[in-house]
């Protein structure tokens, strides 16, 4: 199977596993006093079980080898993406680790984000270089 499809693959495989995360492993709570500063409130991970902690990490590992196999392609098609994937990057790994705050109230508004961002990543890499 050529890079780009097993690419591919392994970021479908990743949007399920990272979708379980988050819609069945996580919850978010709200920041008291939050809506004072921004409309609508501020919300806040709450903590993983032991068991989701473990799939956390292993989730986490997982994309920090497929995001270095999917770079390393960017670098080789010469794409001028690069930046824009390195922060894609950054964002979905806040999420994974569950280390930012949030603005939506529901867990699939959270999910929505991190699809966003693999969604652009999958592009990115399926056409590295726009002419």
């Amino acid at each position: 199977m050529e890079l780009l499809e097993q690419l591919k693959e392994q970021y479908k495989s990743l949007e399920n596993r990272v979708r379980l995360l988050i819609l069945v492993h996580s919850d978010i709570e709200y920041v008291q006093g939050s809506s004072e500063c921004v409309e609508g409130g501020a919300f806040a991970w709450a903590a993983l079980s032991p068991d989701s902690k473990l799939i956390q990490s292993e989730l986490y590992h997982e994309y920090k080898s497929l995001i270095k196999q999917a770079r390393k392609h960017l670098e080789e098609a010469g794409s001028n993406y690069l930046d824009t994937f390195d922060e894609s990057c950054n964002e979905v790994k806040s999420y994974i680790l569950q280390e930012n705050l949030l603005w939506g109230s529901s867990l699939q508004d959270v999910f929505s984000s991190v699809k966003k961002e693999l969604d652009l990543q999958r592009g990115l890499i399926a056409q590295p270089v726009l002419i």
